[in-house]
């Protein structure tokens, strides 16, 4: 397998490094869109604008000068804007890849050479993932092309979510940060030290590990099960302090009602899902329940940074809809061979284990049901909105083994979707860019078009403040100053 994915590396280095190394880059004559904050966008028309060494050093309403060593683009009728984020994703697998499969090892490798590209043919130049250690960033980094990468340290507790029925031993194997309670978790293999273990020394390694966040679970079950032991209010309230200390943001895994409310109770600054579990609550008139209200509340008085991922039950959803791989976006980013996996018996087990776990209904009752789920995650983002609360990226890709959900597409969707309800095209533009560098304290360096910044930049044939379709649009996705155009990522066959 590492021999594969080396060999990969190697083939792509030689096909993009005449882009890679290019030192200076000029844009001329563009229309630059400059997301500064969520209500603040400034349209500029006729600018020049000039990258050395990977970030942006001057923006010009003149001509600027450049030596003939420079890469030019024109930017006539144009339009430049920051290059966007997408604060939510999983980059170790393949979606919906059984690895005990003969070839999956070829799949897997193919896969992990084209991730990066996918996204940035899709305009994502950042990526976060909640859930990664520094070894897996390593690996996602050895791309030679590839968006800039942020992680977090997750923190689960033993015997609960991410490591359910694991005891010790099996969740040293799992996980490299986990919190041990000697109280509760039994008997410990020879040699580990629990001091290792406890909130604040694992935040500190977190922080040490270059971690943007850390990240908790409030999960007690998935729809109305509570059968997982959760993080106690003593450990949140030491993972808050400890997160402080070190400068790193608290985001919680939460999308049912009475898990949101633990999580905001513990101050979290980010609440990595939607509120689409409404438990009990449940119902189909046009207004929120009290309840759901008043959560929906606390988050905008808190200014918590909320992620409303309605990829999540959209791709769980879709797995299991007929002739959903036809949809031509699918074809930019999956290969004819992984297609040809997807598409056939084996290929399917996700949709069928999804199926088989829903007893007797059909299809159409599973689909009307994840419909409805969706559509109170919808609900509580339009409430959310409406109030004024800012909106981010963040799509959980993928949130499941479900191959519905896949690297760019999901965002590019995602954003789609939030507009269909209603989120104006200036806000959403912000939601991909500055509101999430602000969110996760990058904003010095990402997230508008300013002197200093990195240029992680995409330039559009289309306005995306007049259609949601510019998007489709892009041209040329410029990445620490080097262009690279858009057809050029795209999946080879």
């Amino acid at each position: 397998m590492k021999r594969f994915i080396n060999l990969c590396l190697t083939i792509n280095i030689a096909l993009i490094a005449p882009n890679v190394f290019a030192n200076n880059l000029v844009i001329k004559n563009v229309t630059v869109i400059n997301p500064l904050n969520n209500s603040n966008i400034k349209t500029l028309k006729h600018q020049w604008v000039e990258i050395k060494n990977g970030r942006i050093s001057r923006i010009s309403n003149t001509p600027i000068k450049f030596s003939s060593k420079s890469q030019t683009l024109d930017g006539q009728g144009k339009y430049l804007i920051p290059g966007l984020m997408d604060a939510h994703v999983h980059t170790g697998s393949m979606p919906g890849l059984n690895h005990d499969l003969p070839d999956a090892e070829t799949l897997q490798g193919e896969f992990l050479m084209q991730q990066p590209k996918s996204y940035l043919y899709y305009g994502i130049t950042q990526l976060l993932d909640p859930s990664r250690t520094p070894a897996s960033v390593e690996q996602f980094n050895q791309a030679p092309l590839k968006p800039d990468f942020f992680h977090c340290g997750a923190i689960p507790i033993i015997g609960g979510y991410t490591l359910a029925g694991a005891d010790v031993t099996q969740a040293l194997k799992r996980r490299k940060y986990f919190i041990y309670q000697p109280e509760k978790d039994g008997k410990t293999p020879q040699g580990f030290d629990a001091s290792q273990h406890t909130p604040e020394r694992v935040v500190q390694r977190i922080a040490q590990d270059g971690a943007r966040c850390v990240k908790v679970y409030t999960e007690d079950g998935f729809d109305m099960a509570n059968h997982w032991p959760t993080i106690s209010n003593e450990l949140l309230q030491r993972v808050r302090k400890a997160a402080t200390k070190h400068g790193l943001k608290m985001m919680a895994h939460a999308n049912a009602v009475d898990m949101q409310k633990i999580a905001i109770d513990a101050d979290v600054d980010i609440l990595g899902h939607g509120m689409w579990n409404w438990l009990e609550l449940a119902n189909d008139t046009p207004a929120l329940p009290d309840e759901i209200k008043a959560v929906a509340d606390r988050i905008v008085t808190k200014g918590i940074t909320y992620q409303p991922t309605l990829n999540v039950m959209r791709s769980l959803r879709d797995v299991m809809v007929d002739d959903h791989l036809s949809h031509p976006d699918y074809h930019n980013v999956i290969s004819n061979k992984a297609m040809a996996w997807y598409q056939s018996d084996a290929g399917q087990w996700f949709g069928d284990e999804m199926k088989s776990g829903w007893g007797n209904r059909n299809k159409q009752q599973i689909h009307q049901r994840m419909t409805t789920v969706l559509n109170q995650g919808e609900r509580v983002l339009q409430y959310l909105y409406q109030q004024g609360h800012p909106m981010v990226l963040a799509t959980d890709t993928p949130p499941a083994p479900t191959y519905a959900s896949q690297p760019g597409v999901s965002a590019n969707w995602e954003l789609k979707h939030m507009h269909k309800l209603g989120v104006r095209l200036d806000h959403l533009l912000a939601a991909a860019t500055i509101n999430n560098a602000k969110a996760f304290g990058i904003d010095g360096d990402y997230g508008s078009i300013e002197l200093g910044k990195v240029a992680n930049l995409l330039l559009l044939s289309s306005n995306p403040l007049d259609d949601i379709t510019a998007y489709d649009h892009i041209e040329t996705v410029i990445v620490h100053g080097a262009a690279h155009q858009r057809d050029q990522l795209k999946v080879k066959n």
